[in-house]
């Protein structure tokens, strides 16, 4: 059991790195599979497709982001610290050049695939918000959102995120990190007024 969930485990990283280089309309299975050190029929025991790993994948990054906001908070008091750590971490995700790549191509696959996309849009409001509600209720919670404000907040949060890292990729001597450091406290501090 172990070994299958390793191998389930690299397949997703080397998934991770094949859909951000090469997009996912463009990837293939042979790629992933060789990224990861694995067979081919190693990912067919783990996935019955390229969309599923795709899928897979969302939710493995939504986790981790996750963590890694929690992990940054808990030792954190105080509101205005709190703040400041968010917004650190924000800018650290745009200025990642693989950070957002992968939420941009998981959009513009669901926009291609008109079929999928309301079912597609639902699942990722749905983790997203779950991962936002968990995540920030406890860490501010002066901020009672309904699940339609936690929803919007949370597409808010990540238009700033897409936008700001799609724009820094094309633009990077225009739009610096340093810029990014002066900019995106003010946007933070719209979305989560204090």
């Amino acid at each position: 059991m172990l070994k299958s969930e390793r191998t389930r485990s690299d397949l997703l990283r080397a998934a991770e790195a094949v859909f951000a280089r090469d997009g996912f309309e463009a990837s293939r299975i042979e790629d992933i599979a060789g990224e990861a050190g694995r067979s081919r029929g190693a990912f067919y025991a783990n996935f019955d497709s390229k969309a599923e790993v795709f899928l897979a994948l969302r939710g493995v990054i939504a986790r981790r982001h996750a963590r890694e906001i929690r992990e940054r908070l808990e030792s954190i008091t105080g509101d205005e610290a709190r703040y400041a750590a968010v917004t650190r971490y924000l800018i650290e995700r745009i200025c990642d050049p693989q950070a957002q790549i992968l939420q941009i191509e998981f959009k513009l696959f669901a926009l291609r695939h008109p079929e999928m996309l309301d079912d597609l849009s639902a699942k990722h409001l749905d983790a997203s918000t779950s991962v936002h509600r968990q995540e920030f209720s406890d860490l501010f919670p002066e901020k009672n959102e309904s699940l339609l404000e936690t929803q919007q907040t949370t597409l808010a949060i990540e238009a700033v995120l897409e936008g700001f890292s799609l724009n820094a990729r094309f633009s990077p001597h225009v739009l610096t990190c340093a810029q990014l450091e002066m900019i995106v406290p003010k946007i933070f501090a719209t979305i989560f007024p204090r």
